[in-house]
């Protein structure tokens, strides 16, 4: 009988796991069979989304079938998991149907939780999913200038470079259509007064400086987010209240409803899911691999998609090497991603680590490696051709 693979999620860690199992169990002649299930019948490149904002890029541009997955050879069910019997090796889905499963990868990202604290959800403009990006690109065509606030409420969140990324091009974009812009950044500030800025080190933190300084935006610290005041366009922090005429929002992250489960959920930050370094499994089961955005935070490393594609060929090469022992788990290397930075873009690459006597990985240097106008052709091009495999 054919060992049984089941992933959950069609985003990027779903999709390379997908991907990269289908062609080793082929190549290799293994006797296995790839099941994914994905809520709907897209799968998307989030970064994309940017675009969509502040660009008005058509959303077909971000997205592509995901049945077309099974070109591929991965059979693809269009249903919503909602239960996970890991004793009994069983997932439920919203439509009635369950899939048993030998081998299990949870990559089911995290839910925008705008409920987190009042008043966020009813204001502001955000790109965190499709129509989000549409409606934030519509309000910033009438946009007649004025200060902007982008609020981060808490760490971590998802993608690290995403408030000054934003902040950089937002500044771009308003600049080219004649309006001076007045961005302010609204970032936690830890125990240590660093602030998300500086949370890749020191090169790169002067390279958002410089544009920064090019392109009017000022960073505000708070110790705390409290509330939005909607009436007053006001967002309001434990030691500030930072007043604003468009405001643009980055969503805390929670788990999805299935992961809700004392099965599941991390018992230091319930917030996320458990997962063990270095291999991203279940700590209490070992046919169960971790490996979205839930689940980064447990074992060092952070909420980007970098991250997850790495996590997702370690716990896929894990299974690999027991179906049949074709060659030893991949190590996690080193991580490069490519990000806009005004009107320009660079290259990004960090140093990771797994720390025995932590259980995690950890960081050991990231370094601006290239910076130019192509890096934002590189980075669409990128994205665009990822999204082809799934498109005839």
């Amino acid at each position: 009988m054919p060992k049984r693979i089941l992933i959950l999620g069609g985003g990027t860690g779903g999709v390379v796991s997908a991907l990269f199992l289908s062609e080793q169990v082929r190549g290799f002649g293994f006797d296995a069979e790839i099941t994914l299930v994905n809520k709907d019948e897209w799968h998307y490149m989030p970064p994309l989304w940017m675009d969509v904002a502040l660009e008005g890029i058509p959303l077909d541009e971000t997205r592509a079938p995901i049945r077309n997955l099974e070109k591929y050879g991965v059979r693809v069910v269009v249903d919503e998991a909602v239960k996970i019997d890991p004793a009994n090796r069983r997932v439920s889905l919203a439509g009635g149907d369950s899939l048993e499963y030998d081998y299990l990868i949870v990559a089911l990202g995290s839910r925008n939780g705008w409920e987190a604290y009042p008043g966020l959800a009813e204001a502001g403009y955000h790109n965190y999913d499709p129509e989000g990006a549409v409606e934030f690109n519509k309000a910033l065509r009438e946009f007649p200038g004025g200060r902007v606030v982008i609020l981060v409420p808490e760490m971590p969140y998802r993608c690290g470079t995403y408030p000054m990324e934003f902040a950089t091009v937002l500044g771009y974009r308003l600049a080219t259509r004649g309006i001076n812009p007045d961005i302010t950044l609204v970032v936690p500030m830890a125990p240590n007064g660093a602030t998300p800025v500086e949370g890749l080190g020191p090169d790169i933190a002067k390279l958002w400086l410089k544009y920064f300084e090019k392109y009017n935006v000022k960073v505000i610290p708070h110790k705390g987010f409290e509330r939005v005041d909607p009436g007053r366009n006001v967002v309001v922090t434990k030691n500030n209240e930072i007043p604003y005429d468009l405001l643009v929002k980055v969503p805390p992250l929670r788990l999805p409803k299935v992961l809700e489960d004392p099965e599941f959920v991390y018992p230091d930050d319930n917030r996320f899911t458990k997962s063990r370094a270095p291999d991203f499994r279940h700590p209490d089961y070992d046919d169960i691999f971790m490996i979205g955005e839930h689940a980064m935070e447990p074992t060092g490393l952070s909420t980007a998609g970098v991250f997850i594609h790495v996590a997702a060929h370690r716990a896929s090469s894990e299974i690999l090497y027991e179906l049949g022992g074709s060659y030893p788990p991949e190590k996690v290397p080193p991580v490069a991603c490519v990000a806009y930075s005004g009107d320009k873009g660079f290259l990004g690459v960090c140093e990771i680590e797994y720390d025995t006597s932590q259980g995690k990985y950890t960081w050991r240097k990231c370094y601006n490696a290239l910076e130019s106008g192509m890096i934002k052709l590189v980075k669409r091009a990128f994205y665009q051709g990822w999204l082809n495999r799934l498109r005839f």
